[in-house]
C-alpha cells in the first residue's frame, strides 16, 4: 500500500485540500476518497485537530495528515462503513489522568449503562498498566507506552440501551442509532423492528423491570429498563434463526 504525507492540520480545510489534491492527481481509490469524507465529518471543528495526526486508509493508498506523534487516529473501512481507531502514547505507565473525554468525543458510544469512556477511566486505575485498549462498535482507542508493552488490557463494550420507561418513541430513537452505527447488522435491526411492532400493536407492554436481548449478525443488543421495586425483572430474547422471521421467547409478557 503506497503512502503519502501531507503537512496540514486534519481539520475540514486540511482534509478537503488533501482530497482535492488527490483527485487532481487522478486518484481512483474510491475507498480512500470516501474515508476522507468520513474523517472530515468526524474532525470538523474538533478541538484535537491541531494536536492529532490522522491516517486515512483506502483500498491501495494511505495518507497521513498532520505531524503530531502522541495522538494518532486511523480511519479505515469495515463492512462498507468508516471506522475510527485511536492511539494515545503516554510518557510513563497508563494512568487515569491520561484518559480524557475529548479522546472519545468523536464517537457515539453503544453503551448507555456505562460508557466506553467511563470503563476506560476505571480500567486505567490499575497499577503498572502499560497498555489499555477499549473497543466500542466501530471505534477503538489504545493508551500505551512507547516501548513495546509486555501486556495489554482489552475491554470490549456491550451494546446496551437504557430506557425508563420503554416506549415506542424511545425504541424508534435507538432504531435511528442502529441504522446509522450498525447499518450492516440487518438481522439485529430486524429484531428491533419486531420489538417496535409489538409495542405498537400489543396491549399492556411492559415499561419497567424488563430486559430485551436481541441477537443477530454475531452480535447482541440489550434494552434494559429498571425501577426501584422488589418486582423481579422479566427477560425476553429475540432471535432470527432462518434470516426471515424474528421470534421472541417467551412470546408475550405476563399479565399483571
Amino acid at each position: 500500500m503506497s503512502s503519502l504525507t501531507f503537512e496540514v492540520d486534519p481539520d475540514t480545510e486540511g482534509i478537503l485540500s488533501v482530497k482535492c489534491e488527490l483527485k487532481g492527481k487522478g486518484c481512483k481509490d474510491s475507498v480512500l476518497l470516501s474515508n476522507l469524507d468520513f474523517a472530515e465529518s468526524i474532525f470538523r471543528h474538533h478541538p484535537l485537530s491541531k494536536a492529532t495526526s490522522l491516517l486515512v486508509k483506502g483500498e491501495w493508498q494511505c495518507v497521513r495528515i498532520g505531524e503530531a506523534e502522541d495522538i494518532i487516529y486511523t480511519v479505515t473501512s469495515e463492512n462498507n462503513q468508516g471506522r475510527l481507531d485511536g492511539c494515545i502514547y503516554c510518557e510513563d505507565d497508563v494512568s487515569e489522568s491520561d484518559v480524557k473525554s475529548i479522546h472519545f468525543s468523536m464517537h457515539s458510544c453503544q453503551n448507555e449503562i456505562k460508557s466506553c469512556f467511563v470503563q476506560a477511566k476505571e480500567a486505567a486505575n490499575a497499577k503498572n498498566l502499560e497498555a489499555l485498549k477499549i473497543a466500542c462498535n466501530r471505534f477503538s482507542i489504545t493508551y500505551t507506552v512507547r516501548n513495546t508493552p509486555e501486556k495489554m488490557v482489552t475491554i470490549k463494550t456491550k451494546c446496551q440501551f437504557k430506557l425508563a420507561p420503554i416506549n415506542v418513541e424511545g425504541l424508534l430513537e435507538r432504531k435511528c442509532w442502529m441504522e446509522k452505527e450498525k447499518a450492516g447488522c440487518k438481522v439485529l435491526n430486524a429484531g428491533l423492528d419486531h420489538l417496535i411492532n409489538k409495542y405498537l400493536t400489543m396491549p399492556d407492554a411492559p415499561k419497567y423491570n424488563c430486559k430485551f436481548i436481541i441477537q443477530g449478525d454475531g452480535e447482541i443488543a440489550e434494552i434494559i429498563s429498571t425501577c426501584a421495586s422488589n418486582k423481579p425483572q422479566e427477560q425476553f430474547v429475540l432471535m432470527n434463526n432462518d434470516y426471515s422471521r424474528t421470534t421472541m421467547y417467551p412470546p408475550s409478557w405476563r399479565k399483571s
